[in-house]
This record gives C-alpha cells, sequence and structure tokens, in this order.
C-alpha cells in the first residue's frame, strides 16, 4: 500500500458525490451505470439496517449517562461499558483520537482568536478529542509591530472535532479549594458534543471551562498608554515635585498629578476589560456557528456518518474490482487513492476494510492474492438474498 502517513482515512465527499463520479468516469461503461447504482442501493440499505442496530445499542449504553437524565437517575458507573462500544464506533467510522501533542501545540498558539486560553483540565474526570477530515482556509490576520499591517494566511482545522468529558464531583471542587469552578448539575453526566471547522491552534475554545489570557503584543497596546502616561508626567512635574525649581509642592499640583495618573490606570484597565469582552465575544459567536451536535445527537450524527463511511468503501472497492477485475489489494488501494486524489481527495484509503465487507456481503473472490467480484446480476442477487434474510421468523 502506498505510505500515506499523517493522512486521515476519512472521505470528504458524500455518497451522492462518489456515485455521480463513479457511474461518470469513462472507466465506467454507460450499460453498467444502472447496475452499479442497483448494487450501491442495496449497500447503503443493508449498512443502514446494521448501523440502525448499533445505534440501538448505543443509545441504550448511554441512557443512564446522559445530562439530560439529571443526577437523580445519572449512573456513572456504565461509562466505561459505553465508551467501550462508541470507540469501536468511531474507529469504523474513520474517526482518530487528537494526540497529547496535539492538544499541546494548540494551548502554545492561536489562529483565529487573538487570545490564550487555559483550559483547566485537572477538573475532568474523562476527556477525549477525536477528529474527522482535515481542511484549510484562508483567513486575514494582523502582523507587524501592534499588529498595524494585515496579511492573509492559510489556516489549517480540522473539518469535525468530537468532544467527550465528564467532570469530577462537586466534593472535590470544594476540597481543593475551587468551588466557584463546581459546574454543579450543568456539569453532571458525560457530555459529547460534536464541532465543525475547528483550527487546530485554536482547540481549546471548545472547552467550556476555560481562563482567558491576553497576548503579550496585546498586554503591550493595553500598557502602551500607562507607560506613556508616567513618562509624560515625569518629564512635566519630575523636577517641581522633587524640589527643583520650587521650594515647595502645592496640594493642588500633587493633585493635579495624581488625577492625571489615576486618569491613566483607568484608561488601561478599561481597555483590556473592552479587549478581553471583545475576544470572548468572538469566540462565543464563533461556536455557535461551529456547534453541530450535543449528547444524544451526537450518537445519531456520528452513526450517519460512519455509515457514509461504509458504503463509500465498499462502493469504490467493488466498482473497481468490477471494472478491472484480478487486482490486488496494494494494485486495488493505489488505484482507488489516485483516483481520489484525481478529484482532489487525498485520503489514505482503508483497502482491507473495503475488501473485507465484500468478502462479508459474499461478492468477492480470490484467485491467490488476486482479487475479483462477481458481476451485477450475480451481485444483485446475492444482496437481494441477504436483504430477504434479515427475518426469517
Amino acid at each position: 500500500m502506498a505510505d500515506m502517513d499523517g493522512i486521515q482515512a476519512y472521505i470528504p465527499l458524500s455518497v451522492a458525490s462518489v456515485k455521480q463520479k463513479l457511474f461518470s468516469d469513462p472507466m465506467t461503461a454507460s450499460e453498467n451505470s444502472t447496475g452499479l447504482s442497483q448494487i450501491s442501493e442495496m449497500i447503503e440499505a443493508l449498512w443502514h439496517h446494521r448501523l440502525h442496530e448499533r445505534q440501538k445499542s448505543l443509545s441504550a449504553a448511554y441512557e443512564l449517562l446522559s445530562p439530560s437524565l439529571g443526577s437523580q437517575n445519572l449512573d456513572m458507573r456504565k461509562k466505561t461499558e459505553f465508551l467501550s462500544v462508541f470507540e469501536e464506533v468511531l474507529k469504523d467510522g474513520n474517526w482518530e483520537e487528537i494526540t497529547k501533542e496535539e492538544v499541546d501545540t494548540a494551548l502554545e498558539g492561536e489562529d483565529i482568536f487573538p487570545i490564550s486560553l487555559d483550559v483547566r483540565f485537572e477538573e475532568f474526570s474523562t476527556m477525549r478529542l477525536f477528529k474527522l477530515g482535515v481542511l484549510t482556509f484562508e483567513d486575514e490576520r494582523k502582523t507587524g509591530f501592534l499588529g498595524l499591517n494585515k496579511q492573509t494566511v492559510e489556516i489549517e482545522a480540522w473539518d469535525k472535532v468530537l468532544q467527550i468529558i465528564s467532570f469530577k464531583d462537586s466534593s472535590w471542587f470544594e476540597t481543593e479549594g475551587k468551588k466557584k469552578h463546581d459546574p454543579g448539575e450543568q456539569g453532571m453526566g458525560l457530555h459529547l458534543r460534536i464541532f465543525n471547522n475547528i483550527p487546530k491552534l485554536d482547540l481549546e475554545v471548545i472547552f467550556p471551562n476555560t481562563t482567558p489570557n491576553m497576548r503579550n503584543v496585546d498586554k503591550l497596546k493595553i500598557a502602551a498608554p500607562l507607560i506613556g502616561g508616567f513618562v509624560t508626567l515625569g518629564m512635566k512635574f519630575g523636577p517641581v515635585l522633587f524640589g527643583a525649581g520650587s521650594a515647595e509642592t502645592s496640594i493642588s499640583l500633587i493633585g493635579g498629578v495624581l488625577s492625571a495618573l489615576g486618569t491613566y490606570i483607568l484608561k488601561s484597565y478599561l481597555g483590556y476589560r473592552k479587549t478581553k469582552e471583545k475576544y470572548l465575544s468572538q469566540v462565543s459567536k464563533d461556536l455557535y456557528f461551529k456547534g453541530q451536535a450535543n449528547d444524544e445527537a451526537v450518537m445519531n450524527m456520528v452513526i450517519g456518518l460512519g455509515e457514509d463511511q461504509e458504503v463509500k468503501e465498499a462502493l469504490l472497492a467493488y466498482t473497481f474490482l468490477h471494472n478491472n477485475p484480478n487486482q490486488t489489494e496494494e494494485e486495488l488501494d493505489d488505484a482507488i487513492e489516485s483516483w481520489l486524489g484525481n478529484h482532489g481527495v487525498i485520503v489514505d484509503f482503508e483497502v482491507d476494510d473495503a475488501v473485507g465487507k465484500l468478502e462479508k456481503l459474499g461478492l468477492l473472490s480470490k484467485d491467490g492474492d488476486k482479487l475479483s467480484v462477481s458481476d451485477i446480476t450475480t451481485t444483485l442477487s446475492k444482496l437481494d438474498k441477504i436483504w430477504d434474510n434479515l427475518y426469517d421468523y
């Protein structure tokens, strides 16, 4: 197989888009398009049925962990069991866990938001992050001294980020002297969140328990008026205050100096408050539009995305083997990755998983290391038989 280190297996095209591109491609004979489309419909139906059963199992496992239940009905002892099942679903849908190194990198830098956020990780009893897909977009960034210049930069982001968190109980917050940070009833249960289009270096903005910190350049902007005020006052009134040119310092002069200093200090403080509120408002507004699903809805979305991935993998493998039989697994992998690349999609195609699906459906034949699939008519007959035998009461 091709060396695709660092590239995800997630195929960002929709099922409809993959079908359109496959069936209109010159490699697919026009007389086969209808049959291949019917095969796709059957595979979609079978996988939808299969994953519907998994969705019901997953929902049942989450039932006693949902924050919507209230503290009286929660049973957090079920958490390990649920996470074990949920991780398998995520794996099948090509989600990958975000590493500690990636989290640390995000905490050290910023992309869109010119603010640093400290996440209080010690407050979590569970914290897991998963990513799906990578994309890039352009954004305007302030550069140069005090950010007076503007430059268009390319931002790397994760297409989707899934967050799983649960907080420690209230007794921990009280023991640690952090009662003001206790989320109380709102923090109970296992929280699931999916966010869309999250810049890699702004990952911390999705956390509910952060402390904002200004960047050095922003601190300088705020401190500059205060420093300038001290310098100006020192040059103007310094000689008088220290006895140079006057025998005594009048009370009115001292009052004027203190008043001017107070004005500078107040101006700096209000500047800090205004800048902080602007940043937090920007973060809040952005997350409002980036949030895609919460709690129970997350499972529905994950199952749906996973179903699409399974169908796309099986359909690509079948179509390529049908159009060009007797390929090795490595040849098939390279051919599909190359074809997707020609359509602007760079992925690490999971050929072994795709071939495994065809084998389970009884559509694959092997001659040594050469792979082929049954013809369209035979395939439709086999898939129809599987569908008819789903329930044999």
